[in-house]
């Protein structure tokens, strides 16, 4: 079956740990409810993927997985008007995109 279903769940947030040392932009994708798969994950800035993917392969047990990937923003995209998301993707077809957004500045 597809690893991404209708159970499964893509958060968003800034890298706490990061956040503290000041001078980084490190933002956090979490996924729970996943099971057994190849996949990757992308960030994307305003809706634009960023072309690093990171490529996970879940292994095969019982339980539904929780994954979680980072990714540091570049700083030409360390703007207030941009917007970040994480997408899991799974083949070609099947992917879902973060229910939450993140701005790496105050709104």
């Amino acid at each position: 079956g597809p690893a991404v279903n209708s159970t499964t769940t893509v958060l968003i947030r800034r890298s706490l740990p990061e956040l503290l040392k000041g001078d980084s932009a490190v933002l956090e994708c979490a996924i729970t409810q996943l099971s057994s798969s190849d996949l990757y994950v992308t960030f994307q800035a305003n809706g634009v993927d960023f072309p690093e993917k990171q490529y996970v392969d879940v292994p095969a047990s019982k339980g539904p997985h929780l994954l979680t990937r980072r990714f540091s923003i570049p700083k030409s995209h360390w703007k207030t008007d941009n917007t970040f998301t994480c997408k899991v993707n799974q083949g070609f077809s099947n992917s879902l995109v973060s229910s939450s957004k993140v701005k790496l500045f105050g709104e």
